[in-house]
């Protein structure tokens, strides 16, 4: 039936023209008029009054019949508590807070068709109010003595079952103004993203009785299961509500989280009474509120409530709400008598709540078989040693989550060994995920159980284990160290907040040999700086691995400060890194400039965190520049607490900071063919020489051009062709084993294996050869591409991979090996130890930041190049040094005593004996040749000295006269900067010479106006210097003339009184 035939039939009752005008204008012209009759009301005593019954949208009035008329009564459609009937024509309408209710008698006596058409009047208004709901679950009672048809209304719902029509009918209840931005809300967000459950802290913003209406609209909302006020604080009315939300609602609610709201045990004891007198049985499976004092006396009460659920818990968070173990008792054996719960209840959180070791009936629970996934213990005093043997009788098919953070492992002060339930159900457990002992100072024998137990399950993958804390002496990082590589299902480890003097390096060198390990932790770490080195070189050696399975490294809050930068220089290199976390390490703008670099190299990085690292606007904008190179970057934690401090008075610029920063990750964000290339080229480089990068180099400018998907293409119809020559070579073999043989011969696997071993050694080089071709084709066609059109390179880009033209004759990077080349080498900011603002000649910031710059601390600028220490040389000097500290005239009475003697004498003899006539290496002859300079008071010697002349196979010497075996005199090598890097001469003793041997030295030197010497000269005095002529004394091979302090020069008046001649000749 529908409303029209209803309003037909009453037009029929004596209502004029005039008196419906009336009662139009009295309502309003915005009340959709749905039903109205002439009725009799009952007043006092037998007394009767005529009336009309008018019903609208939201409301039912009972008006005058005089004309003007006038409202005698009203009431809303949500406050009707009974419909009775006692008689045919007569109705008793009972009102939620009237003690006396409303009778009327309608239509003729003995007749109930009036009656009847009210009702359906009622229930087209509530149809048109909430659909599909029955009028019986919305009214608390309906006694009438015909039975009830359901009728269709006249207005077309709206989304989210028509929530925006029953918000404005309770705020019609509630006299309060209808917000349309709620509606809105609800219409459009909640719509659009299919949200079930209605938020309140969306709406937070209003006034606390602009929550009522919101609330009492989800009583019959067919939209919305559940509530979620999570960190809003309501008053005594919203709660109010709230309670008659869980007691009247139909349907019933199904999800209720209040977390955070600074609930008490009195607003928990309102929700247990509602949920105990709820007019329909409680359906909520889910319930939260955490971090609410609600106590064991609330939430006894709010469990009590709860226990009448015939479907089942599913969810149970009663985290940090002052509980203790009363009310886990009282849980468990709620849970235990109940079998319902032990099918349904997957999520338990008590965590943060001081229960101590009186959860035996939890432990009860868990023993039973169960589907249990999440159980929440962090941080409940509760011993861990006593609960494996429950946790393995009934938990070990099912439980993925479990958190015991936090908790003591024995209560005895020395722990005893683990019981052997504790490693056999992490042997056991099929589906666990994540597992938590954070904090829990487990002894090293319980860890290494743990390990082991792990190691030994061959059904868990992907498990995450939280260690945070656990390494508490060096013995359990041993056990750590030396389990660790062969737990095969761990996927994520974290090491928090350990000590860094527990040899965290050699724990890190082990996680690398086990490739299933994909994310490390080390936030947070303690200890000298000292142990910083060691950790990041292991960091290093695991992240250059080829081999290495980590992606994701989360070193923050550690404070390294320099010691970060051995990572930051080796991150280019890092291959499989997707996710890395350096925030809170303090590691100044010198850190920012090497992860610009860093990032410039580094092409498999996705997302980024370097917040709290005392970066200055200069070293983010660094970092945002280097983005703009960098090929696989996606996102960067915005530095907030950096451009915050480096950015007061320079609000332009930090914004200008955050737009360049997004647009360069959006760019990086395209999927462009581009981007590929570079990355390919990147690790062409790593992997060869300046051969390959020239070559990645080309590559990257000249994009592959449509030739490359032909080649494709190509390949694939090669695949296409040699696949189905197997296909038909397999049906060809399998015809024929089945011809050969007679019908009851059965075709053995070997004979199969047998006769398809050429086809697959056929398949397999078909496949390499596409695989060759396909290379080919695309190497081809980059070159092609390359050879019709110059590279094409933006300007403000800098080609990373351009070759690097080396001065010697041998290319560097071709020595280099592979790990080499993927660590960058140190910076001179990493070697002098200043600050950030001394460590980078950076250009200056605008005028902005000045007040900035001036809470800076002040340091004095110096060059830098003068501070940088020098390279090491590799050859020996070209130029002879002068030794300061030996005396000029040393040598020279011994030097013309020599040659004042006889070359057959017996003196010259003796002479010679004592004397050798090489030195050890050309490295003495470097540490002879150092004499200080003459000052000019000295008398001044010739400009002619003994020369040192190299030839193919030997060292000479050479004078100007014939000179005689000389003295040695040892002189300490020269320790100037020039001489570093030069290795140190043999200890062999030098090779002598006998006295024989002079003769052969020579036939002689004739005295006359030779060239001069090449070797300096201690002073100068061209009017008194003698020219000596030089025609070759030789020394033997590999050795050079000893005794001869170089820069000693022969006087004028020496010459004249022993002039030298060859022997045998006139002078």
């Amino acid at each position: 039936m529908t409303l029209k035939k209803i309003v037909k039939m009453s037009t029929k009752s004596q209502i004029s023209t005039e008196l419906s005008e009336s009662i139009s204008n009295v309502l309003g012209k915005n009340a959709k008029i749905l039903y109205k009759s002439l009725i009799r009301m009952e007043s006092r005593g037998d007394k009767v009054d005529n009336r009309v019954l008018v019903v609208t949208a939201f409301r039912v009035f009972i008006t005058t019949t005089k004309v003007p008329t006038r409202i005698d009564n009203g009431f809303h459609l949500m406050e009707i508590e009974a419909l009775e009937s006692k008689k045919a024509n007569h109705l008793s309408i009972t009102l939620i807070h009237e003690h006396k209710p409303v009778s009327i008698l309608i239509g003729e006596e003995g007749t109930s068709e009036g009656v009847i058409n009210a009702i359906h009047a009622l229930i087209a208004a509530f149809d048109d109010l909430f659909p599909n709901v029955a009028m019986e679950d919305i009214v608390t009672k309906v006694n009438l003595p015909f039975p009830l048809q359901p009728v269709s209304g006249t207005r077309k719902h709206s989304t989210c079952g028509d929530f925006s029509n029953q918000y404005a009918a309770m705020c019609d209840l509630c006299q309060t103004p209808f917000r349309a931005e709620v509606a809105w809300d609800i219409d459009t967000i909640y719509l659009a993203h299919d949200i079930r459950m209605l938020h309140l802290k969306d709406f937070d913003h209003l006034d606390q009785r602009d929550l009522i209406p919101l609330v009492m609209a989800l009583q019959h909302n067919t939209w919305f299961d559940g509530v979620c006020g999570d960190g809003v604080r309501v008053g005594g009315e919203a709660w109010e509500a709230v309670a008659r939300l869980l007691r009247a609602a139909a349907p019933p609610p199904r999800q209720l989280s209040w977390r955070g709201a600074a609930l008490r045990h009195d607003h928990a004891a309102r929700l247990g009474h509602a949920l105990a007198r709820a007019r329909h049985p409680p359906a909520m499976h889910t319930v939260d509120l955490s971090q609410n004092h609600i106590e064991d006396k609330g939430a006894i009460s709010m469990l009590t409530g709860l226990g009448n659920n015939p479907d089942g818990l599913r969810y149970i968070a009663l985290s940090q709400c002052g509980l203790t173990g009363k009310t886990v008792s009282h849980l468990a054996v709620m849970l235990n008598d109940s079998p319902c719960h032990l099918s349904t209840l997957s999520h338990l959180d008590l965590s943060h709540n001081n229960l101590k070791d009186d959860v035996h009936n939890l432990y009860n629970f868990l023993a039973q078989p169960n589907v249990l996934k999440h159980l929440n213990l962090i941080n409940t005093e509760t011993t861990l040693e006593n609960m494996w043997g429950a946790l393995l009788r009934g938990c070990a098919a099912r439980l993925a989550t479990l958190l015991l953070a936090r908790n003591p492992w024995s209560a005895a002060r020395r722990p005893r060994d683990p019981p052997p339930s504790f490693r056999q159900f992490f042997t056991a457990c099929l589906a666990l995920t994540d597992l938590d002992f954070s904090y829990c100072k487990m002894p090293p024998d319980a860890l290494k159980s743990l390990l082991l137990g792990l190691a030994c399950n061959e059904s868990a993958a992907g498990v995450k284990l939280n260690l945070a804390g656990v390494l508490s002496s060096s013995q359990a990082a041993h056990v750590l160290e030396s389990c660790v590589h062969g737990v095969r299902c761990l996927q994520a480890l974290d090491l928090s907040d350990n000590s860094m003097e527990f040899e965290l390096s050699g724990i890190v060198r082990a996680i690398g040999k086990n490739h299933s390990i994909t994310q490390l932790s080390l936030s947070k770490l303690t200890g000298k700086r000292s142990y910083a080195p060691p950790l990041i070189q292991g960091l290093v050696h695991v992240l250059q691995e080829p081999d290495t399975a980590l992606t994701t490294l989360d070193l923050s809050d550690c404070k390294l400060k320099s010691d970060l930068y051995g990572l930051l220089n080796a991150l280019g290199g890092a291959r499989r890194l997707r996710t890395l976390d350096v925030g809170g390490n303090l590691a100044g703008d010198a850190g920012a400039r090497l992860l610009a670099k860093a990032l410039q190299c580094n092409c498999t990085l996705h997302t980024l965190y370097i917040d709290r690292n005392a970066f200055s606007l200069q070293g983010l904008t660094d970092i945002a520049t280097a983005l703009r190179r960098s090929v696989s970057v996606r996102r960067v934690e915005f530095p907030g607490c950096d451009a915050a401090a480096g950015g007061r008075g320079a609000s332009e610029r930090v914004a200008t900071l955050w737009r360049d920063l997004h647009e360069r990750l959006a760019t990086n964000g395209s999927s462009g063919q581009s981007g590929r290339v570079r990355a390919l080229a990147l690790e062409r480089a790593w992997a060869g020489g300046e051969a390959a990068a020239a070559l990645a180099a080309q590559a990257a400018a000249a994009l592959p051009p449509p030739p490359l998907p032909a080649a494709t293409e190509r390949a694939a119809a090669a695949a296409h062709h040699l696949l189905h020559q197997y296909l038909q070579r397999c049906s060809e073999v399998f015809a024929a084993m089945g011809g050969n043989g007679g019908g009851s011969e059965l075709v053995t696997l070997q004979a199969v294996r047998d006769a398809m071993a050429p086809c697959n050694n056929t398949l397999q080089d078909l496949l390499n050869e596409a695989v060759e071709r396909l290379a080919l084709s695309a190497c081809e066609s980059v070159e092609g591409a390359e050879s019709d059109r110059g590279p094409v390179i933006d300007p403000e880009m800098p080609d990373l991979l351009s070759p690097i033209s080396h001065s010697g004759a041998t290319p560097l990077g071709c020595r280099r090996r592979e790990r080499g080349r993927r660590v960058r080498p140190k910076s001179v900011a990493e070697q002098q130890q200043c600050s950030s603002n001394e460590m980078l000649s950076l250009p200056p910031l605008h005028a902005e930041a000045a007040d900035a710059l001036a809470e800076l601390p002040a340091h004095t600028l110096r060059h830098l190049v003068k501070g940088r220490p020098r390279r090491a040389k590799t050859r020996a000097p070209t130029r002879p040094v002068t030794d300061q500290s030996q005396d000029i005239d040393e040598g020279l009475d011994e030097f013309w005593r020599a040659c004042r003697t006889p070359p057959g004498s017996e003196e010259a003899s003796s002479l010679s004996a004592r004397t050798p006539l090489t030195s050890r290496s050309l490295h003495s002859l470097s540490s002879l040749a150092s004499a200080s300079p003459a000052s000019p008071a000295s008398p001044s010697p010739l400009r002619h000295s003994p020369t040192l002349r190299r030839d193919d196979t030997m060292y000479s010497v050479t004078s100007g006269e014939s000179t005689p075996v000389l003295l040695e005199c040892e002189v300490s090598r020269c320790k100037s900067s020039d001489n570093v890097g030069i290795k140190a001469a043999p200890t062999t003793p030098p090779p002598s010479r006998s006295s024989d041997n002079v003769n052969t030295m020579g036939n002689g030197c004739a005295r006359g106006g030779g060239k001069a010497r090449p070797w300096s000269v201690a002073g100068g005095n061209a009017d008194s210097a003698a020219l000596c002529t030089t025609e070759g004394v030789e020394a033997c091979v590999g050795g050079s003339i000893v005794g001869i302090t170089p820069g000693a020069a022969l006087t004028s008046s020496m010459m004249r009184d022993h002039p030298l001649t060859p022997e045998g000749t006139e002078a």
